[in-house]
């Protein structure tokens, strides 16, 4: 099969690649070749043995890409998001375009790395405790009682798979990775947001900050909506997914 190019989706901190797989299987995009890479010490990604930077994550991400010459459409979900904006960087003309699904090139300010590391002691006094009350905020008050079921199977696949040095290590390169927004200003490819209205990880008047700077750039913005759209909006992010292809591939062919 011929492909036009590569949608890369990275999935966000605590989560596994299969966050993906139901906006993926109702892609049906057959021009479109498609990776979900692991993110260090998730998912099948357990290792942790690289550096705690944003470079050494993403260099992880891209020795599980296959190296075809296709160009890519990067797509990540919030930590994910994060070092895209990063990777995008270390590809260089490879990058068709980028995606932040609920996440931001911007780096964190003093009160969140204060969070971040207040989270990290968290993790260390109660793992499963951190990572229950973490997630049930991740999604809008009124969708975490409406989703309950598949808000549980997230939690519990968090306990599973997340440890906490992963917690440790994740929230480091977080806080040590760059802003990205001067990059952005002057990149070749189109930038796309998707953000939900009641998103506690990254407020939307924060975002819309970011946005504002990226004059190329396109926001969608989801109500009633958190931080997990794959889940909270599937409709919509799925349709957001399809337009972000949609279009990147008219100006590749």
């Amino acid at each position: 099969m011929s492909y036009s190019c590569r949608l890369v989706l990275i999935h966000g901190f605590t989560e596994r690649p299969s966050m993906w797989d139901e906006l993926v299987s109702e892609l049906h995009d057959s021009a479109i070749a498609i990776s979900t890479p692991s993110l260090p010490g998730h998912g099948d990604h357990a290792d942790l043995s690289v550096d705690r930077t944003a470079v050494a994550y993403c260099n992880a991400i891209i020795n599980q890409i296959p190296d075809d010459g296709l160009p890519w459409i990067v797509i990540g979900h919030s930590m994910g998001g994060y070092l895209a904006s990063s990777l995008v960087q270390m590809v260089g003309e490879r990058i068709a375009a980028l995606g932040f699904f609920h996440s931001k090139a911007g780096a964190d300010d003093e009160r969140k790395i204060e969070d971040r590391r207040r989270a990290i002691e968290a993790a260390a006094q109660n793992r499963e405790l951190y990572l229950s009350t973490m997630l049930r905020n991740t999604m809008s008050d009124s969708n975490a009682d409406l989703l309950r079921h598949p808000l549980q199977k997230m939690i519990d696949t968090a306990k599973q798979d997340i440890t906490v040095d992963c917690i440790r290590a994740s929230h480091e390169v977080m806080i040590e990775r760059p802003d990205n927004i001067g990059f952005l200003k002057h990149a070749h490819f189109p930038v796309f947001y998707f953000a939900g209205s009641e998103d506690k990880s990254i407020p939307l008047n924060q975002l819309r900050e970011e946005w504002e700077k990226l004059p190329a750039s396109r926001i969608t913005i989801v109500e009633n909506t958190g931080h997990m759209g794959h889940i909270e909006a599937k409709a919509e992010a799925l349709q957001w997914l399809k337009d972000v292809c949609s279009e990147v591939r008219v100006g590749i062919d």
